[in-house]
């Protein structure tokens, strides 16, 4: 009877951690909505080029936010850093260097987020304006659970020759990022200890 105790708690016990995590991934948030910033951008020349590295001046600020970006008391005078780039290429064939984890981050109400720039889609620079799209992965970290989000940017900006004083960045999430087979792999080992667990009953 013991061993047959043991074996069913042992059962229960991992049918529940799949089932405890599987419940934390179902309540993780998606980060919906957009965030737009402003700040200072200069290339090193015009597109294409090889490469061509694109220097912020850090900081910039927001100045637009909409969805869950608006429930963390950022502001205008919120900080956001900025990483500097390198693609070649121009229009539709510009492509970065390497991926940029992250592009841009910042920290406010307790929550982190960030935005990992993996591919462009557009690019191009010459004196006096800039623009570049690109997709990628935003981040939340902090209280909240956050389901890392699919999501685009729109980067664009002019000014005197290659000094852009005034660029803005808009970055729009799009959706949940993939979780790689991790749920349905936990769900396979909830439903093999049920199994051992009706074998061990005598319900089989």
């Amino acid at each position: 009877m013991n061993k047959i105790m043991n074996t069913v708690v042992a059962g229960l016990a991992i049918a529940l951690l799949g089932s405890g995590v599987l419940c934390e991934q179902a309540q993780a948030i998606p980060i919906t909505g957009s965030i737009e910033f402003v700040g200072s951008a200069t290339p090193s020349g015009a597109s294409p080029g090889s490469p061509i590295t694109v220097h912020f001046t850090n900081p910039w600020h927001p100045v637009g936010e909409i969805g869950v970006f608006t429930g963390f008391g950022i502001t205008s005078s919120t900080s956001v850093t900025f990483t500097d780039f390198s693609f070649t290429g121009d229009g539709a064939l510009a492509a970065l260097t390497a991926s940029v984890a992250p592009l841009w981050t910042l920290t406010s109400g307790g929550e982190t987020f960030s935005f990992d720039l993996l591919t462009l889609t557009n690019g191009h620079t010459e004196a006096g304006s800039m623009s570049f799209s690109g997709t990628g992965t935003v981040h939340g970290s902090g209280g909240t659970a956050f389901d890392d989000t699919h999501a685009t940017i729109a980067l664009q900006g002019s000014g005197q020759n290659f000094n852009f004083a005034i660029s803005t960045s808009t970055t729009t999430s799009v959706g949940a990022v993939p979780d790689n087979g991790t749920t349905a792999a936990l769900l396979g080992i909830a439903l093999v200890a049920i199994a051992i667990l009706r074998r061990q009953l005598g319900l089989v």
